[in-house]
């Protein structure tokens, strides 16, 4: 039987909506936007106009939510990689987008460049549990106006797999969809690969931004698919209740999902979730348990309007409850320093932590492969089991019994692990480097990829 935690009764998912209903009907949130405001306006929401507050209707809700599709592909830009949501099981989402990184070579912590987002992707690439290459870290050594834009490019140059990027303003969004012509040749081909997403993230408490929100809008004819992700922080931009941070995220993602889906319907959407909470002490940002209750909570609610999810959950040990919720995709592999810093070896360790856990929610498997009590039998008290054709299958089976391909078992549960782990990672990161760019883009679809980029920041 295949694990999986619950952490909502279904009458708590309904009480869950009900309180999240409260918010939308009687609160309301503020849409900075007037391109979206005042779509919503035209819809028929109730507003207040001076203060730019929206009020949602239960009927609202449910007419977006049966508009959203509830099952579509993140494509892949080799077809190989391409994602079906929702999936089987959990698969990992690239962090980002962080400003330094600790460089493989000096093992100092720096700020990032636009080479490095290349190599994130590179790394990525070799991730057997990575499904989409959100950018990573910045590319601090571009114009600040165009760094999304310029992140973007970094990270399709750097692997095959979907990817995920955001944009700060309109401006970047006509180049965005440039490189993105450039690579797949038409319009159509946008709008059915679908081989990269962007990332939205609403203000909390309760507010949807205007330059990121009206740079999405201008995409609203291509159907690239939007991962609405709200990351209140506990105890400060929404309260110090695991229960009401989630009713807050629930708020935030169905305004998001009646707004796009108001302005086009069918607009693919992915529910994201993604909170940590404060220091009491400090107010900095913690990633620990609660972060994981409230990706459990989010999973719980996003299966529950039928929506595809991503939440935030790898590379914490106490967030590696997530991969237990199956939800479609977890986001935080690679990143350090509560959020701050990107590790390459990071990503290959936790990967490796990821391998484990997958293994873990696959639970105990009952079957003609597993239930072999006849071989007890056959052997007998003092027997021994190492020749049987049956443990020779299941040494094989890593659905039975995991065996990592990069880190040695004698590493398990040793003094050194950790150091020793990560020195075998930055191994494989360095050979990864100074070999060959896997699926590489044709050169003329590079240069045209980089012209596009020093159009844009000519134009600034």
């Amino acid at each position: 039987m295949q694990i999986e935690i619950k952490v909502f009764t279904e009458e708590e998912k309904h009480l869950v909506h009900q309180r999240t209903m409260e918010l939308l009907s009687q609160t309301g949130v503020w849409i900075k936007s007037d391109k979206a405001f005042f779509a919503l306006k035209e819809a028929g929401a109730s507003i207040d106009e001076k203060r730019r507050i929206v009020y949602f209707t239960e009927e609202m809700v449910q007419r977006a939510l049966a508009a959203a599709p509830k099952q579509f592909v993140l494509g892949g830009r080799n077809p190989h990689y391409d994602y079906p949501l929702p999936s089987k099981e959990s698969r990992h989402l690239m962090s980002g987008i962080t400003t330094n990184i600790y460089d493989p070579y000096t093992g100092q912590r720096r700020e990032s460049t636009k080479a490095d987002v290349v190599n994130v992707g590179r790394i990525f690439q070799h991730a057997e549990t990575g499904a989409a290459c959100w950018t990573g870290c910045s590319a601090g050594d571009v114009p600040e106006k165009t760094h999304c834009l310029h992140e973007m490019a970094a990270i399709i140059e750097g692997t095959s797999k979907h990817v995920q990027f955001e944009l700060a303003s309109p401006y970047e969004s006509k180049f965005a969809i440039e490189i993105l012509r450039a690579i797949l040749g038409s319009d159509e081909k946008i709008r059915a690969r679908k081989i990269a997403s962007v990332l939205y993230c609403p203000v909390s408490p309760l507010t949807q931004d205007k330059n990121m929100l009206d740079a999405y809008l201008e995409l609203v004819d291509y159907d690239v698919p939007i991962n609405i992700y709200p990351m209140p922080m506990i105890g400060m931009t929404s309260p110090a209740s695991i229960f009401s941070t989630i009713c807050q995220i629930n708020a935030e993602v169905l305004s998001a999902v009646v707004l796009f889906e108001t302005i086009k319907p069918g607009w693919p959407l992915i529910y994201g979730v993604a909170s940590g909470a404060a220091d009491p002490i400090t107010g900095e940002y913690v990633k620990s348990g609660e972060a994981a209750l409230v990706s459990l909570g989010g999973t719980e609610m996003a299966r529950f309007y039928g929506l595809p999810c991503a939440v935030t959950g790898g590379g914490s040990f106490e967030t590696m409850p997530a991969y237990l919720g199956r939800a479609d995709l977890i986001d935080g592999i690679g990143t350090t320093d509560n959020g701050m810093a990107v590790s390459l070896e990071m990503i290959l360790t936790e990967d490796e932590i990821a391998k484990r856990c997958l293994r873990i929610s696959k639970g105990i498997r009952i079957g003609e492969d597993t239930d072999l009590t006849e071989d007890i039998k056959a052997e007998g008290p003092g027997g021994t089991f190492l020749a049987h054709k049956s443990s020779i299958k299941n040494f094989r089976n890593p659905d039975e019994l995991y065996y990592s391909k990069m880190f040695p078992p004698k590493l398990r549960a040793t003094t050194y692990e950790k150091r020793d782990s990560i020195e075998i990672a930055n191994r494989r990161v360095r050979q990864i480097l100074e070999g060959p760019l896997v699926d590489a883009l044709p050169e003329a679809v590079q240069a045209k990829i980089d012209e596009i980029c020093q159009r844009a920041d000519g134009g600034i």
